[in-house]
């Protein structure tokens, strides 16, 4: 029989909301042509990668680049071009028609059909707190509302067959939050891909990004969400003040 080989991926998203909101006039004199409001919130990057620049035109220079199905807030429009805010804050311009319109579904938790969610919550919450206590950190308090959107993202993950924080379905972590009714000043994410709850908590403390998150002292609740798929065991934490 072979050998299994046991492949482990985490990613972190740790995202402080900001109250600073830019407006159009942070580009200066880079952005030309006339503002105008719009009545779409929101759209969602439609091609492989789309760049976003500093200004209304392809001669503007390049912030960054976004991948497709990353959702972005619309601050307005200058001719074909959305003047954009991203998940961090940061604002730039992308051309209409590499985008559409996006509309946060709603989002309707349904309970975890795996018997040992419970089980596998208390083995995960119990490495968690531990670690916290031996930081001198507060424990966490598991929350049902944060585990069943963690487990909506599991799922989701594994189904659709990616493993990123930006959802094809429901957009950031925090644009489901938002969509779910739970409010906060401080959130996160972590999420991985394993063969085991330990394997997973062991790969999420071997990451400093992922280990903050977990000792973060201004976080006070956590959800867990996990979801079979063959050998793989899909994990979400979510974070709130």
């Amino acid at each position: 029989m072979k050998k299994l080989l046991t492949t482990v991926i985490v990613l972190l998203f740790l995202f402080f909301p900001l109250h600073i909101f830019a407006t159009p006039t942070d580009f200066g004199n880079k952005v030309e042509g006339v503002f105008t409001t719009t009545n779409i919130k929101k759209v969602q990057v439609t091609s492989t990668t789309l760049k976003l620049r500093t200004g209304a035109g392809t001669s503007h220079s390049i912030i960054t680049k976004l991948s497709k199905g990353t959702v972005v807030d619309v601050l307005g429009q200058i001719g074909s071009w959305y003047v954009i805010k991203t998940s961090t804050d940061t604002v730039g311009c992308l051309s209409k028609y590499y985008v559409k319109p996006y509309t946060t579904p709603a989002v309707t938790p349904t309970p975890t059909p795996s018997a040992n969610s419970s089980a596998m919550q208390t083995e995960m919450l119990g490495y968690i707190n531990a670690e916290r206590a031996k930081a001198g950190v507060a424990p966490l308090t598991l929350s049902n509302a944060l585990s069943d959107g963690a487990y909506l993202k599991s799922k989701d993950m594994a189904v659709n067959g990616y493993f990123d924080h930006n959802s094809p379905t429901y957009g950031s972590p925090f644009n489901m939050m938002q969509s779910m009714g739970i409010t906060y000043h401080a959130a996160g994410e972590n999420i991985a891909k394993n063969t085991s709850v330990k394997g997973a908590h062991d790969a999420f403390m071997n990451s400093p990004g992922h280990k903050a998150n977990i000792l973060n002292a201004n976080f006070g609740k956590i959800g867990l969400g996990f979801y079979q798929s063959g050998n793989y065991l899909y994990v979400t934490q979510w974070f709130t003040d």
